[in-house]
């Protein structure tokens, strides 16, 4: 049986104040943790544009499964240091050292939409110090994609074309972004962007009102320093990802809704076709949102049984 989403979007944490990392460069990373924190280590990567604070979605999953959820800023974003350029091959160097400051050994990983890129690097370049991968509605590479902008939501089109403006333009478009978001999803414009998701996204955000203030909150901590962070984070998906799908050999299971009007499913495919050790399961009826919230507990799940097949 599937389990409730009220059951585990109930009684959630409070926005927390960041603990700080200092990586290797000597910048300060914010990160927070919530399940069980006596738990198997799972590092879990915010969408864009979004933070830390998106993890508190996977806290009450993550305690009944014995997991320690460790949710980090990405450079740049939220009370995260800007740094130097960002490139995604960057990330896993980043994660092993942060891992190392945790005396963690091995860990699982969980990327959530623009997060997903994030797994696939670390399965890429460290699967030496990885139990297992997951990845819900998760971004693809768009440099090389057959199809370029194809199927992409309009948000997401329109910023490939106006990524490369100045910063302090961004910086007041996310800005005026987090006052609309703030004012709630009952009232306009919100509430027409919510009306102009599929059916499923639109059920999951308006009838489990919980969900929808850790979304608007995480979005807004994850702007709270402006343009130049988020775009930077979002270059990411434009830059040729330099690794060889085909030598991947840490598995990662992928979830996707084939409602998603974000990410199409089938550019997904194109990129799980091009991963041995990669499994897509398809959810015909789910869309972003929707996919994401309610193949949480599945994601963690799996990523609790492959750290027990690694006990």
């Amino acid at each position: 049986m599937e389990p409730r989403i009220q059951d585990y979007l109930k009684e959630l944490p409070d926005p927390e104040k960041p603990r700080f990392w200092s990586g290797p460069d000597e910048k300060l990373l914010a990160w927070n943790e919530y399940g069980d924190p006596q738990g198997r280590p799972v590092f879990y990567y915010h969408g864009w544009p979004s933070s830390r604070w998106q993890a508190r979605l996977a806290h009450h999953l993550g305690y009944e499964r014995g997991l320690r959820v460790i949710a980090m800023d990405r450079p740049g974003i939220g009370r995260s240091d800007m740094g130097p350029e960002r490139r995604l091959e960057a990330w896993p160097g980043l994660m092993e050292s942060f891992a190392d400051s945790l005396e963690i050994g091995k860990f699982a990983q969980l990327g959530v939409s623009g997060g997903g890129p994030y797994v696939m690097a670390c399965a890429a370049e460290i699967p030496h110090r990885l139990v297992g991968s997951a990845v819900l509605c998760g971004a693809v590479p768009l440099s090389d994609a057959k199809g370029g902008m194809r199927g992409l939501h309009p948000i997401y089109r329109l910023m490939a074309l106006i990524r490369r403006m100045p910063a302090g333009l961004f910086s007041g478009l996310f800005c005026a972004a987090s006052l609309v978001a703030l004012r709630g999803a009952s009232r306009f414009p919100l509430s027409a962007l919510i009306r102009s998701l599929p059916q499923e996204d639109r059920t999951v955000l308006m009838d489990h009102p919980e969900a929808m203030p850790v979304l608007i909150q995480s979005f807004c901590e994850g702007v709270r320093q402006g343009g130049r962070g988020v775009m930077a984070d979002a270059d990411i998906y434009f830059q040729r990802w330099p690794f060889r799908f085909a030598e991947m050999i840490s598995p990662i299971r992928y979830w996707h809704g084939g409602e998603d009007r974000n990410i199409p499913l089938v550019r997904v495919r194109e990129l799980v076709a091009r991963i041995p050790a990669a499994q897509l399961v398809e959810e015909s009826h789910l869309g972003h949102f929707s996919l994401a919230i309610r193949r949480a507990p599945d994601a963690l799940d799996y990523l609790a049984e492959c750290h027990l097949v690694h006990a």
